[in-house]
């Protein structure tokens, strides 16, 4: 059981350290799979252009001075089906402060499409069934569903999230992103409790 739990926070390590320095404080929130990146660590986003679940162009770029959430995801993967509601309430009360992306990888678009469906989500998502985007966003496994990373206004990871995450994490770092940029914060509500972190 120990070399399970070993090999997991292994698995968890090896991506968040991708983003990270050498430096020992890389801004990791206690109690939490999150890592936030001051603003002078971060990393550009790749340039990230596919194709969405529903067969149009998508692209990165398309949200140009806007925060964004990209969302790793996959239909067959529970936690991602625990967090999507959360995520989608959060997509509703940005407005078009930020833009919440999904990331669906290595899974079959009918089995994608029925999720959304079911589970009432509207924003898009690419279809990256090769994990090519997810390598490129230093290599988000299969194994590490789900994921959320929060950029910046810049389109620079500010947040890395491991794991399920809840509507009141996400607002509380996009409040955080939306502050840097001088933009308005999300409005509390939409099915979005406020918690101390």
């Amino acid at each position: 059981m120990r070399r399970i739990l070993a090999l997991i926070l292994l698995a968890l390590a090896v991506p968040a350290c991708a983003l990270g320095s050498a430096d020992t404080d890389l801004g990791y929130i206690p109690g939490s799979a999150s890592q936030w990146f001051p603003a002078e660590r971060r990393q550009a986003a790749p340039a990230t252009t596919g194709e969405s679940l529903d067969g149009r162009p998508l692209a990165l770029a398309d949200y140009a001075g806007k925060p964004v959430v990209l969302n790793f995801w996959a239909s067959w993967c529970g936690p991602c089906a625990k967090e999507a509601p959360q995520l989608q309430a959060v997509s509703q009360s940005l407005g078009d402060r930020a833009q919440v992306l999904g990331v669906n990888i290595q899974d079959r678009i009918p089995n994608a499409r029925t999720f959304e469906r079911d589970l009432g989500i509207t924003y898009p998502s690419f279809y990256d069934p090769s994990v090519k985007i997810a390598a490129s966003f230093g290599g988000i496994a299969p194994q590490a569903l789900p994921t959320t990373l929060v950029l910046d206004a810049g389109h620079r990871v500010a947040v890395r999230h491991f794991g399920a995450i809840t509507g009141a994490q996400l607002h509380n770092y996009l409040e955080r992103v939306l502050g840097e940029a001088g933009a308005p914060a999300p409005a509390a509500g939409g099915g979005l409790e406020r918690r101390a972190q």
